[in-house]
């Protein structure tokens, strides 16, 4: 699992109904098998609910902490991975670098999950973002998704979009911090894979009308992703903005967050962020069980 551009919409439903139905399934069916978390940069949830998932399907698990690793010695990433693929089953991998995970997988034998490198990709956010959209919007069709902050930089955004193109009827929209916008090609790319047009996907905050869509998914401003302090979070979703949603919108964050989602909103029955952090736990344990069972 390195892209969600290399699996097909028929994996993904089923994984969502292996998902909907993981709680039936047998409780040791990975027994005997063991998970690397292996995570070059911080994590909280992508690396414990892999944990959990792990552990609730009666497998076990193995952490990798680099600051207490070799790698403090100058081992190389390439004979870290070596050496962590031969006590397990299975590989999870989170890198600051783009395409150091795809490169791990080249070099070792064993199943590889990409838990997020640098501003590329996150396909396991994705699968339980698309998989959070489809509890409140089944069919997920025709709906109107607004992304709200750092969009220039989000990896997040970036494979939500990917994995959004099985469902072109969707229209997708772009409210960006200030200096995060998309890059013209960006849009151009993502307009011609649903059938937009380029000019009318990038919003003005003056323009703003939010009671025009169904999905807002909120991100944080990736300060790890750029050198420079050129922006701000001057978009803030509150109780003014919330107010005036759909009753049947949500609010979707895949954390952590920062100040641009205000705590007084969190128990708002739109607001998704925290259930999508449960149906994460659903969607890694249904994956590990699809990589990993008939090995």
């Amino acid at each position: 699992m390195l892209s969600i551009r290399n699996v097909s919409k028929q994996f993904v439903e089923k994984l969502f109904f292996t998902a909907d139905n993981i709680h039936l399934r047998d409780k040791n069916s990975l027994a005997g098998k063991t998970l690397i978390n292996a995570f070059f940069e911080p994590s909280t949830r992508t690396s414990l609910s892999f944990e959990s998932a792990m552990y609730k399907m009666g497998g076990n698990v193995i952490t990798f902490n680099k600051d207490v690793s070799s790698v403090k010695k100058g081992e190389s990433f390439e004979d870290t991975i070596r050496t962590l693929s031969l006590y397990g089953d299975a590989m999870v991998i989170r890198h600051p670098e783009k395409g150091l995970v795809e490169k791990a997988s080249n070099i070792i034998d064993i199943p590889v999950i990409n838990g997020g490198d640098g501003d590329g990709e996150h396909p396991t956010q994705a699968l339980l973002d698309l998989y959070t959209i489809y509890k409140s919007f089944p069919t997920l069709e025709n709906l109107k998704i607004l992304f709200v902050g750092d969009v220039k930089h989000s990896r997040t955004i970036n494979s939500l979009i990917d994995i959004l193109q099985f469902y072109p009827t969707n229209k997708l929209f772009f409210l960006p911090f200030e200096n995060r916008e998309p890059s013209s090609e960006f849009l151009y790319t993502t307009g011609i894979a649903h059938s937009q047009i380029m000019d009318n996907m990038l919003i003005n905050k003056i323009d703003l009308d939010i009671s025009f869509y169904d999905v807002i998914y909120c991100t944080r401003l990736q300060k790890e992703r750029s050198d420079k302090e050129d922006s701000k979070v001057d978009i803030i979703i509150d109780k003014n903005m919330v107010n005036s949603m759909k009753d049947t919108a949500i609010i979707m964050h895949p954390l952590p967050r920062n100040e641009e989602i205000h705590p007084i909103v969190d128990n708002d029955k739109r607001c998704k962020y925290f259930d999508q952090m449960k149906y994460g736990l659903d969607i890694r344990m249904a994956l590990l069980h699809e990589l990993i069972k008939n090995q």
